[in-house]
């Protein structure tokens, strides 16, 4: 294949596999951060409308992370039938029916009962979702991949951000609703003409037996032992980025001496800035966790985390918290696009989805844990201002050099047992393609690859 058509072809697939996480990101960021609020002062009024918005995402984050393994599962063993694609349909059928009730319910009872329905129905199409990069990308370039899935994600927000605030804040929330489904539709579209690889493996083919209730949460500790531990890296880097996500209004607010109105408007501001340096980084730090490898990329994404988080202590104005804030920001880039290809190298081949799965416990347990953070702030603040969103800051700080121990404890016993032999990176237990070489396209050379596996 000429060198130009092939890198056309490469090109191609990347995208495929990645821009369903555009609408996912759209749906799930504008249901969540925009949509939801306002249909529930809408219908419950203002009074405990905090509480209550916070219980029902909550709810909904939780019931999620426990549909995610089942939902994987499910796609693991319909693939050979439909094809992830056709998870992913399947999922995409019943979240745009969610999307009619949601968009019906005059009602808060109806209200919770669509939100829960969308939540779980974009849970199955994500299951089917997260099997396509280690199913179709070579691992070489799965770093890749997965920056350009980070860029997917940033991209999806930003729309969702600006066209749903533009409808919403204009009073026509039926057109928002359609807007995200158009949006759903199209990326699924535009997913099945990208990726042709995806074929089901036969027409009436049975799926495999069954899997039981406890076999949809099993991990072996032992076997899965580094699956285990960039779980755990994840979980506590992506609890430094939600508490200071959480209450960077409060902060801001406090800071900057800003009225709530104005706290909002420049703390929106600001993080449309930081999203947007996220965004420009992700399809580089890729890059970089193929070329340097996946653990070099997620110990700089840390550094540059805690160092953001710390600096923030002595931020005194919107600049300094965009300067110290986009450090995070180029962590969190580097950090997800190597903690992301690492778990596509490592999850095993025959249910990759239920891996991701479980994997998404490390994505909603810290969203979750950060509220417990409040109560800690009030009571420092109170006693002496300021001091609290100090202590914030610390924690966070803390919790991305925490990050790092999960990583590098594991990355010593690898080597350790693989004695750093590149022969051994592809089948070894996890973290022996931190050594990847600076041009993975010469292993390739006088290489066939993978048969039903395109050459990405």
């Amino acid at each position: 294949m000429p060198a130009d058509k092939k890198v056309i072809e490469r090109f191609r697939l990347l995208l495929g596999v990645n821009i369903f996480w555009l609408a996912l990101s759209f749906l799930f960021d504008g249901i969540n951060t925009l949509v939801l609020p306002l249909q529930i002062r809408q219908v419950a009024g203002s009074e405990g409308q905090a509480t209550l918005l916070g219980l029902l995402t909550l709810t909904g984050l939780l019931l999620g992370a426990l549909v995610q393994p089942a939902a994987g599962a499910l796609s693991d063993r319909w693939k050979p039938v439909l094809g992830r694609k056709g998870i992913i349909g399947v999922g995409l059928v019943l979240c745009i029916m969610s999307l009619f009730l949601f968009a019906r319910s005059r009602y808060l009872t109806g209200l919770v009962v669509g939100y829960i329905l969308i939540q779980v129905s974009a849970s199955l199409a994500q299951a089917g979702q997260q099997g396509l990069i280690p199913d179709l990308v070579d691992e070489n370039r799965r770093g890749l991949a997965s920056g350009l899935k980070g860029f997917m994600d940033l991209t999806g927000a930003m729309l969702g951000f600006v066209l749903l605030g533009q409808f919403l804040g204009s009073g026509r929330t039926q057109l928002a609703l359609a807007v995200l489904a158009g949006v759903l539709i199209l990326a699924y579209l535009l997913a099945i003409l990208l990726t042709p690889e995806d074929r089901p493996g036969g027409i009436g083919k049975m799926p495999p037996k069954s899997i039981s209730l406890s076999g949809l949460f099993r991990l072996d500790l032992t076997e899965h032992r580094t699956f285990k531990h960039v779980l755990i890296a994840r979980f506590l880097f992506l609890f430094g980025v939600y508490a200071i996500g959480r209450f960077l209004l409060f902060f801001v607010a406090q800071r900057l001496g800003l009225s709530p109105n104005q706290a909002a408007e420049q703390a929106g501001t600001l993080l449309a800035g930081l999203a947007l340096v996220t965004l420009l980084a992700s399809p580089v730090t890729g890059w970089l966790a193929d070329r340097t490898g996946r653990i070099p990329v997620m110990i700089a994404g840390a550094v540059l985390g805690a160092a953001g988080a710390f600096l923030l202590i002595w931020a005194d104005s919107a600049i300094r918290i965009f300067l110290f804030g986009s450090l995070m920001s180029l962590g969190s880039a580097a950090f997800a696009s190597g903690s992301w290809a690492l778990l596509a190298d490592i999850v095993p081949r025959g249910e990759p989805a239920r891996f991701f799965g479980l994997a998404n416990f490390s994505t909603a347990g810290p969203a979750a844990a950060v509220g417990l953070l409040g109560p800690l702030i009030d009571g420092f603040e109170l006693a002496s201002p300021g001091s609290g969103y100090s202590l914030l800051f610390i924690i966070s700080s803390a919790a991305f050099v925490g990050s790092v121990l999960p990583i590098l404890n594991e990355s010593r016993r690898t080597g350790e047992q693989n004695g750093n032999e590149r022969k051994d990176r592809a089948h070894a237990s996890g973290l022996a393609v931190v050594s990847l070489p600076a041009d993975p396209a010469d292993l390739e050379e006088d290489q066939d690859p993978p048969r039903g596996t395109p050459e990405v």
